[in-house]
C-alpha cells in the first residue's frame, strides 16, 4: 500500500501537504485528507479554508476522487463547521469558488444546507462578497436540480430570503 504517513507530517505546513499529497495513490489521499486532524479537529481542508488557500483547496479536491468529494467537504471540525463555513466566515471568496466548483448543483443543495453548531448555513455566515457569490451558487444550484418547479418554498430559498423557521408550508400561498 506504500508508506506510512503520520499525522504530524499533515499539518500545518500545506507546502509539505501539497507534496505529499502528490506522492501517494488515491486510497492513502483519501486517508491522509479526512481522517487526519489537527488539534482543533481539523481536516486539511478546513485547515486550507480557514487560511483561504483557494489554490490548496483546489490541489486537495481534485486529488479525491468525484464521488468522495462531498464526503470531504461535509467533515466538521469542533464547532461542527464544514470547510464551506469556514471560507464563508472567513470571508474568502476565491476559496467558496473553489469548493462549489467542484461538486455537481445536487452536491452544492446538500452542501449549501448544512448547519454549523449554532444552526446557521455558510450563506448566513457570509457577508459583502462572499453572501453574494454563495447566494448566485445558491441560485443556480437549486435552479438546476428543480427542471421547472416552482423554488419559492425551497427551503434553502427561505433561507435565503425570509430567513430558517419563518416559513410554514401550511401558510405558504404559492404552491410549490
Amino acid at each position: 500500500m506504500g508508506e506510512y504517513v503520520s499525522r504530524s507530517e499533515c499539518h500545518p505546513d500545506m507546502e509539505k501537504l501539497r507534496d505529499l499529497i502528490s506522492k501517494v495513490t488515491d486510497e492513502q489521499k483519501l486517508t491522509i485528507l479526512l481522517q487526519t486532524k489537527s488539534e482543533r479537529h481539523s481536516t486539511a481542508l478546513h485547515e486550507a479554508a480557514y487560511r483561504g488557500d483557494a489554490e490548496m483547496i483546489t490541489t486537495i479536491l481534485s486529488s479525491i476522487q468525484t464521488a468522495d468529494r462531498l464526503k470531504s467537504l461535509m467533515m466538521r471540525d469542533f464547532i461542527k463547521r464544514t470547510p464551506l463555513h469556514a471560507v464563508a466566515w472567513r470571508g474568502h471568496t476565491e476559496s467558496v469558488k473553489a469548493i462549489l466548483n467542484s461538486l455537481t448543483a445536487d452536491q452544492q443543495m446538500q452542501l449549501l444546507a448544512e448547519q454549523e453548531w449554532y444552526g446557521k448555513t455558510a450563506v448566513e455566515m457570509a457577508s459583502g462578497e462572499t453572501a453574494d457569490v454563495l447566494i448566485r451558487y445558491s441560485m443556480n444550484a437549486i435552479r438546476e436540480t428543480r427542471k421547472g418547479k416552482s423554488m419559492i418554498c425551497h427551503p434553502l430559498i427561505l433561507c435565503l430570503c425570509v430567513g430558517i423557521g419563518k416559513h410554514s408550508q401550511k401558510t405558504c400561498k404559492v404552491p410549490c
